[in-house]
């Protein structure tokens, strides 16, 4: 099955918050616990402030994946601040579809945006019991550079 993908456009979000409410409700993959809607989707992923670019993915039979990439949060006052010219990226894949390419698919066209866009480093933070997505992120060039009690953090270099 080829898988097309482009950038994700609010007509997306509820097949998006579809997706990403099966793998909420799984558990054990995501920080989100609560379950999203077409208007959370737009503004958590498709159309946020400090967004860059978001991407879906599909095959023939319908959505397959998205990926998210924003900025850092200049006003963060939490632990764990990241410098300005850093993103942090959020992927979701159909549980059905893992091992299938979707996630490689998303982040060749997220990376080239991120590039044309200046970012430094990319931070993918992911939960430690979410084995799936440790290894995805390592395949794809994340190398480990921080870990607390309940992530790991991961970085991918694009300068």
């Amino acid at each position: 099955m080829p898988i097309e993908v482009r950038s994700a456009l609010p007509h997306d979000a509820e097949a998006m918050a579809e997706l990403l409410n099966r793998i909420i409700s799984a558990g054990g993959t995501t920080a989100y616990r609560q379950p999203f809607d077409g208007a959370g989707i737009v503004s958590e992923f498709i159309e946020p402030k400090l967004g860059i670019c978001c991407h879906i993915a599909s095959d023939e039979l319908g959505t397959c994946g998205f990926q998210a990439l924003l900025w850092c949060d200049p006003d963060w006052t939490g632990p764990d601040k990241l410098p300005s010219d850093w993103a942090v990226i959020a992927t979701y894949v159909d549980p059905d579809r893992h091992g299938k390419g979707v996630g490689r698919a998303l982040f060749g066209c997220t990376s080239v945006a991120a590039k044309n866009a200046g970012v430094s480093y990319i931070d993918a933070t992911i939960r430690r019991e979410n084995t799936g997505g440790l290894g995805y992120y390592s395949r794809m060039g994340f190398v480990d550079y921080r870990s607390g009690g309940e992530s790991v953090s991961k970085r991918f270099a694009l300068k």
